[in-house]
């Protein structure tokens, strides 16, 4: 019952500050919308089939999973949705307890087919609903990267985004910008040096271009959790 608690919590967190409201910000303070439903539905397949390879499940098991996972993420979205009030800031109460529920849903979900084990660690990703996450591996996606090299990298990913998960949860408040900034700009860190060691330097360039945003926070100008710009100390390997 610990552990379940646990994932939970983690996945709640992780999707209020990583993925809730609707607007994310750009550099320079400019909204964007989320991407098409093709790119979308993209994402979220690369997500599952990330989370597959690392469970090892067949492609039966891993078709369920991307099933459950698509009615989650729209089922989440139009439950948020039904929250955000024009020129009001968002009820975060109200987001963490429709999240919570979510959560909850897809987890009941997957464990129709899942173990228990595959079913924590699911959650630790996928169960965060994170739309940075969208973002990271469609950027990936777009490298025209060959089948190893973009395995790993997406891998490295999906690694990043459990850890953000675990981090978040540490943090007391949502709205404690701060911590999430320095949490957030060390996992980010963290990330583009996994990535130097698989991309080529102008891949990973690419990669901070499209991926790099304007800082984290909880407003309404930028949404929660916007990922952060990439410090400049962070280098790319030569290739």
């Amino acid at each position: 019952m610990f552990i379940r608690r646990n994932v939970l919590s983690c996945a709640l967190v992780a999707a209020l500050v990583g993925a809730c409201v609707g607007a994310v910000a750009q550099p320079g303070g400019r909204g964007d919308g989320p991407p098409s439903p093709e790119k979308t539905a993209k994402a979220q397949s690369l997500e599952v089939n990330s989370v597959a390879q690392s469970l090892s499940l067949p492609a039966e098991t891993t078709a369920k999973l991307l099933e459950a996972y698509k009615a989650a993420r729209a089922s989440h979205a139009t439950a948020l949705s039904g929250l955000m009030k024009p020129g009001e800031r968002p009820d975060f109460k109200a987001m963490q307890e429709t999240t919570k529920a979510e959560t909850a849903k897809f987890e009941t979900a997957i464990k129709a087919f899942l173990t228990p084990e595959q079913t924590a660690a699911s959650l630790t990703t996928l169960g965060t609903f994170n739309r940075r996450w969208d973002r990271m591996v469609l950027a990936l996606d777009g490298l025209g990267l060959d089948e190893k090299p973009k395995a790993e990298a997406l891998k490295l990913v999906m690694d990043s985004v459990a850890e953000s998960g675990k981090a978040m949860q540490a943090i007391s408040s949502p709205s404690d910008r701060e911590a999430i900034r320095t949490q957030q700009e060390k996992i980010r860190q963290d990330l583009d040096k996994g990535l130097a060691k698989v991309l080529k330097a102008e891949q990973l360039e690419k990669w901070k271009a499209e991926t790099a945003m304007r800082g984290v926070g909880i407003d309404r100008r930028g949404g929660p959790g916007a990922p952060l710009p990439v410090p400049a100390s962070a280098k790319p390997a030569d290739k």
